[in-house]
């Protein structure tokens, strides 16, 4: 499980996995903590141009795919008893980094988690070509689980368009949770969300054989 912003992230998911694994709730998982001093910059897929935002931010989420793919996961396979079941997680930014996972490399990962995702991100590129993947006729066949909380405006407009869209056309072998905690603000839809995200992907995996 690839946990973004494991720094402030990689205790509260190991900590909810290991409690859940006790209770024959969760499989194993190896949690890889990735963490950025510019989050803006290998996070977001797109360099913003809105004023509303920081002009010029962004567009590095590539290079870090491309770093997770070619060198990171190599090395846990190398180092670690790994399967090739991979799970990445995360938050805000970090969960418009999943989005974008999601759709531009769809066997990367065969799991996603992205909590409050931001969605709204610049010119909305990765909501239109998210929506754009599971309008199409390629099979979308993992498991997605995305949340909100109380955030509202544009925000919270994008995400509806973008998560309704899915639920509408998901491929069969989507395995799609959606979670509204409307009391909770942005700070908190990860801790918030978490549980059901992992009880979830649990049942997932049973159901894969995993």
């Amino acid at each position: 499980m690839y946990v973004l912003d494991g720094d402030l992230n990689g205790e509260l998911v190991y900590g909810a996995l290991d409690r859940l694994h006790a209770s024959k709730g969760a499989n194993e998982h190896i949690i890889v903590g990735i963490s950025s001093a510019d989050r803006l910059r290998d996070f977001a897929p797109t360099v913003n141009k809105d004023p509303r935002g920081p002009v010029g931010a962004g567009g590095g989420a590539d290079n870090l795919l491309d770093f997770i793919q070619k060198e990171l996961m190599t090395t846990i396979n190398a180092q670690y008893r790994t399967s090739n079941h991979n799970v990445i997680a995360g938050h805000s930014i970090a969960g418009l980094f999943v989005m974008h996972t999601f759709h531009t490399r769809p066997t990367l990962f065969q799991a996603h988690m992205a909590f409050s995702p931001a969605v709204w991100w610049a010119a909305r590129e990765t909501a239109q070509a998210a929506k754009k993947y599971v309008l199409s006729e390629d099979d979308v066949g993992t498991f997605l689980y995305m949340n909100i909380g109380s955030e509202g405006g544009e925000m919270r407009q994008v995400y509806d368009d973008l998560s309704q869209t899915i639920l509408r056309n998901r491929s069969t072998d989507l395995s799609l949770h959606l979670n509204s905690f409307d009391n909770e603000d942005h700070d908190f839809t990860m801790p918030a969300g978490l549980y059901n995200a992992l009880r979830a992907l649990h049942n997932y995996q049973q159901a894969q054989k995993i």
